[in-house]
């Protein structure tokens, strides 16, 4: 679905990572991130709510309406910006795929699969879920 591009990843993780894929950050690499970039109180409700979905799943429908907005769109696009911010901090390469750039950004914090339309269910990696707790986020 996506191609990676962007900086050399050779040295980026160790045996001991729990990283599964170059696009996925270290738990440190998101820690580092989280504390690094400016939030709004409704991105960081939206963390909140990935993180606290039962199975770390949510749609974009559900992102949405965390911030009082309505439509997998907005949810989807607002949730995007935000994960771009996270990947830029934690220096996680950029994807480069057949959908837009904020569902690909995405792909940084979260596994994604379509529904039918244009929905998108995210499923918050691992790595992500245990640097909100060591932040005290979640």
């Amino acid at each position: 679905m996506f191609e990676l591009i962007g900086r050399d990843d050779a040295n980026h993780h160790t045996q001991s990572d729990t990283a599964t894929a170059p696009h996925i950050g270290r738990p440190e690499d998101y820690v580092r991130a989280l504390a690094e970039i400016e939030m709004s109180s409704c991105e960081r409700d939206m963390l909140r709510a990935h993180a606290k979905a039962p199975g770390r799943k949510i749609t974009g429908t559900k992102l949405a309406e965390t911030v009082g907005h309505f439509g997998c769109r907005i949810g989807n696009k607002k949730y995007g910006r935000l994960a771009a911010k996270i990947a830029i901090a934690a220096g996680l390469p950029m994807c480069k795929t057949d959908v837009s750039d904020y569902l690909a950004a995405i792909f940084t914090v979260a596994e994604g699969t379509q529904g039918e339309g244009e929905d998108w269910t995210w499923e918050m990696h691992d790595n992500v879920v245990k640097a909100l707790e060591s932040s005290g986020m979640v």
